[in-house]
């Protein structure tokens, strides 16, 4: 790694912010759109990834005011007086304890829901704290390594998940039937307006960028690879979301635990090559899952390496792996793991969007800069 400028390149940014969004929720976001939205909801799911990208750009312009930093880093920078930095890593500490609960609980809810879906279409008789602690274990090693292989997971990992994924979903739409799609817009623009702010909710993931870019590539196409890399799970959302009211109907879908999955029962591959489509999707939806809990295990332990001033995360990733497994065994039944889903998103879209976004006014204000031209390397990542 002599000579290395950075250890994540531009196109694998981007597909750790794909990867990060494509995981459980994809399971269940037909019925959450059509609850807030009715046949809107895929206008609604349109508005919420531009949203996202809203915010991502954010976080993108942040990291580029202050190169080689994450958020809990710069965040003391721009709270705190630069001759007192102790104030400016108390002021901030509130900005790392949500950003830990919030990577920390989701990381659980991941993986619990992982196993509620494994236990009830695959593997019944397997104990769900089997499930749970298998794909933990499984983060957990991935956590052992640095950025750099992070990110090369991801960027392998993506195409398995997308195009597999992208053909289910074309494939189911042989029997849609597009009147359930009508009406296209009943002119409740404030209800319109909600729907996309909750929806946005279900694009959460993006914001690990806010570490991860500290060790990224600085150039100029650092803000064209993020939007990319959102854009990609945006029109995956889309296209599920439009087929799964198309075949069965707004009414119909909030019914479904697991709408996706019903979705895919309902495709049939041309010429028979595969009789029970949703094990194969269940296999591809296995390394989706996989990446996000890897990816968002990762942050936590790193952030609490940088607020606790420590050299290595290893030991962090440990003594969370049991507590992410308690936490994951809190909700006593599906319907109350839902809520917690519905709570995380809430507190996610504050951590994810009114965050930085309060970040940057107080940066501006403030007229603090890093030096943009530090790390700014035109050299490709070396792998050696």
């Amino acid at each position: 790694m002599s000579g290395k400028t950075f250890l994540i390149s531009n196109r694998q940014s981007g597909a750790i912010i794909a990867s990060s969004l494509i995981g459980v929720g994809v399971l269940t976001l037909p019925r959450d759109m059509t609850q807030t939205a009715g046949e809107s909801a895929w206008i609604a799911t349109i508005g919420g990834g531009l949203i996202a990208m809203f915010g991502m750009a954010i976080i993108v312009i942040l990291s580029n005011r202050y190169p080689g930093k994450s958020i809990i880093e710069y965040a003391a920078d721009a709270l705190g007086p630069a001759n007192h930095p102790m104030i400016g890593r108390l002021l901030s500490f509130p900005i790392f304890l949500a950003l830990f609960l919030f990577w920390g609980s989701s990381t659980a809810i991941v993986a619990r829901t992982f196993g509620e879906v494994v236990i009830t279409t695959v593997l019944t008789k397997t104990p769900l704290e089997v499930i749970i602690s298998t794909m933990l274990v499984t983060g957990f090693v991935l956590v052992m390594y640095n950025e750099e292989v992070l990110a090369r997971v991801n960027e392998i990992l993506l195409p398995i998940i997308v195009i597999p994924v992208l053909v289910i979903a074309l494939s189911s739409l042989q029997s849609a039937r597009l009147d359930n799609l009508l009406p296209v817009f009943n002119g409740n623009w404030g209800g319109l307006f909600k729907s996309i702010l909750t929806t946005s909710g279900s694009y959460l993931g993006f914001e690990i960028m806010a570490v991860l870019y500290a060790k990224a590539e600085m150039s100029d196409k650092r803000m064209s690879g993020s939007m990319v890399g959102l854009a990609i799970p945006s029109f995956i959302y889309v296209l599920i979301v439009v087929s799964g009211i198309a075949v069965f109907g707004v009414e119909e879908i909030q019914l479904l635990a697991w709408p996706t999955l019903e979705l895919v029962k309902t495709t049939a591959v041309p010429g028979l090559i595969l009789e029970r489509l949703e094990s194969a999707f269940l296999g591809v939806w296995v390394a989706a899952v996989f990446t996000s809990v890897g990816n968002m295990y990762f942050t936590t332990a790193v952030i609490a390496k940088q607020a606790l001033k420590l050299r290595s995360h290893r030991w962090i990733a440990v003594c969370l792996l049991p507590f992410f497994y308690w936490l994951s065994l809190r909700p006593q039944n599906v319907q109350e793991l839902f809520q917690y889903q519905n709570w995380s998103g809430k507190f996610g879209i504050f951590i994810a969007f009114v965050v930085p976004v309060l970040l940057l006014i107080i940066s501006l204000l403030r007229k603090q800069r890093g030096n943009s031209g530090e790390n700014r390397k035109e050299a490709k990542p070396s792998y050696e």
